[in-house]
């Protein structure tokens, strides 16, 4: 299912962000204060909605509909009072995820106690995942092996639970592959085909970056 997702800074990472939610078939809305920014990125993201805007006042983000989203996402680099009044505001507003990009420890803790539901360093964490992430809030870990293969980690959907590996044809529906399975307090196991998952179970699959965009990890 398309959901709606915002993403305010069009910086690196931003611009990041926003490719990959519509390339994951979302639609995205890019917002910068800079007009020449957006000017400039508007040539490179062509099915992102952009607009020029000052995310610190509250009666801009009202205007742009932000409270109906399904998600917004942060990045606005190193101003670290815009990014913690945005992340105020927007859950003010009542919007039901925010992700907020910290710069430092003191910047994580900050935007925590404002109500940013998750906080993320992009130094340390690729636009790729944050992307799914948000798309699909199970999703834990996405580790990219090359040019072709990723590894991903997820807690087990809910429509998944009850049912055995076998049972769910992952390789043929999905062609993806059940690497590792951790139950909840648990250490990691190799599942057999005849493992039922359990609600909470956090799984491992592998292969390749396509299957895993096409497949229905991020549609639940």
């Amino acid at each position: 299912m398309s959901k709606q997702f915002a993403v305010i800074g069009m910086g690196r990472v931003g611009r990041s962000l926003a490719e990959t939610l519509s390339a994951l078939g979302h639609e995205v809305l890019g917002i910068d204060e800079n007009e020449d920014l957006i000017q400039d990125v508007s040539s490179h993201l062509r099915r992102v909605n952009l607009v020029a805007a000052d995310v610190t006042e509250e009666g801009v983000l009202r205007d742009l509909g932000l409270e109906n989203f399904d998600g917004v996402a942060i990045v606005i680099g190193e101003n670290v009072q815009a990014s913690v009044l945005a992340t105020l505001t927007l859950k003010d507003l009542g919007v039901p995820l925010v992700v907020a990009r910290a710069t430092t420890g003191l910047h994580a803790r900050v935007l925590e106690r404002v109500g940013a539901d998750r906080i993320v360093q992009p130094e340390r964490q690729a636009g790729e995942l944050i992307a799914r992430s948000m798309a699909s809030p199970g999703v834990k870990e996405y580790l990219d092996l090359g040019e072709e293969e990723a590894i991903v980690e997820l807690e087990v959907p809910k429509k998944w639970v009850g049912k055995t590996l076998a049972e769910l044809h992952l390789p043929r529906r999905t062609g993806l592959t059940a690497l590792v399975l951790r139950p909840r307090g648990k250490r990691g196991t190799i599942p057999s085909g005849d493992t039922m998952l359990q609600e909470g179970d956090v799984l491992v699959l592998g292969g390749s970056k396509q299957d895993i965009d096409r497949s229905e990890l991020f549609r639940y």
